[in-house]
């Protein structure tokens, strides 16, 4: 067992995401909800579009394109200021996921750097470097409140894609220094907890983490699993896995059953199960014939590219569930280095389109303000 690639693993929190279905659909999808934004004139709409098309651009792997259409969006919003809490998060969102490029680049240092200088700036009200780019605090909310909304919204970042940032980075330490150090570990299995809970097994204190981990708070049932899998690392580098945990770990991630939009989270729990199992064929074989039936059964980029990524799930691929998984995978674009034209045209323009609109409805909202 390759502790520290299971580590990675983690923390592991049921947070929603989209699936990544044909790249096609996506496309349009980001086309309809620019209409959209128009016809009903919703700034929500025309953020939405936006956030999802440099999504589309840093999943196919063209991150330069990701970046130009992140600062568009978020200079369209910054160029409005004073604005409302949620005006503002609008605004610092793209800037959000210009860390996580970084992330996706290799470079989780500097993505948290970005993040924490976010946090800083806006509980100072001052500014923050970004990528080139000044990001200004000093007017950007109209009021005390929205000041208030948009720093607690950045802190709850910071500790979720901050710390994961470490993580991925593998600066551990720093990642539980960081978490004690912004309040974030809490009594729930959220992310600073889970990663105070595998730091101290890889800092050789198993019995420690393991006494952490029984005085979590399971509130939800996402937690059960995901609880199981950290009971058996603790074991693990305690020396000793019971096999009555092992089994519990199985039956819980084999229990666990969650709406489409945790698709994403179910399979990686299923992957951190499949690795602590290894040493016992036949749990091995019970995560493996789940995690391959349900990535084969849905048309998911993501869930499909976790999959084929693990040696385990390889070996077990049937030749049809290998051209199911293989199918989702190329059609989402991800990783190609390239958008085809047609579709990139389509998205551009789209991206544009919302982003004037929201330039419109800001406009608009400013005047108003100044009527009255």
């Amino acid at each position: 067992m390759e502790i520290g690639r299971i580590a990675r693993r983690f923390p592991l929190v049921a947070r929603p995401r989209p699936a990544c279905p044909p790249l096609d659909e996506r496309v349009e999808e980001v086309v309809e909800l620019a209409r959209s934004a128009e016809r009903t004139a919703k700034l929500s709409l025309a953020a939405l579009a936006q956030n999802k098309a440099a999504l589309i651009a840093s999943d196919c792997g063209v991150p330069d394109l990701a970046r130009t259409l992140c600062w568009r969006h978020a200079e369209v919003f910054l160029g409005a200021q004073p604005l409302s809490a949620q005006e503002a998060r609008y605004a610092l969102e793209p800037v959000v996921n210009l860390a996580r490029l970084l992330v996706r680049d290799g470079d989780g240092s500097s993505a948290y750097r970005v993040l924490e200088d976010l946090v800083h700036a806006a509980k100072s009200g001052g500014r923050a470097e970004v990528d080139g780019h000044t990001v200004r605090f000093e007017n950007l909310t109209a009021t005390q409140e929205d000041h208030h909304q948009l720093h607690r919204w950045l802190w709850t970042v910071l500790l979720a894609d901050g710390i994961r940032a470490l993580v991925t980075a593998g600066e551990w330490e720093r990642a539980r220094a960081q978490a004690r150090q912004h309040r974030g570990i809490g009594t729930r299995l959220l992310d600073g907890r889970q990663v105070e809970i595998v730091g101290r097994c890889l800092a050789g204190d198993p019995a420690d983490a393991h006494a952490l981990l029984n005085s979590s708070v399971t509130a939800e049932p996402w937690e059960r699993p995901v609880a199981s899998c950290l009971a058996i690392l603790c074991q693990h580098q305690a020396g000793k896995v019971e096999q009555t945990t092992l089994a519990t770990m199985v039956q819980d991630y084999l229990s666990l059953d969650t709406p489409a939009e945790l698709d994403l989270f179910r399979t990686r729990v299923g992957l951190a199960a499949l690795d602590l199992s290894e040493l016992d064929p036949a749990h091995t074989s019970a995560i493996t014939d789940r995690l391959l039936t349900e990535a084969a059964g849905g048309r998911n980029g993501y869930t499909a590219r976790e999959v084929l990524a693990h040696p385990t799930c390889r070996e077990r691929l049937e030749p049809a569930t290998q051209r199911a998984l293989r199918t989702a995978l190329s059609s989402s674009g991800l990783g190609q280095g390239h958008i085809p034209t047609y579709l990139e045209q389509d998205l551009l323009h789209a991206a544009e389109h919302s982003a004037t609109t929201a330039q419109h409805l800001l406009a608009h909202r400013q005047t108003a303000d100044h009527s009255t």
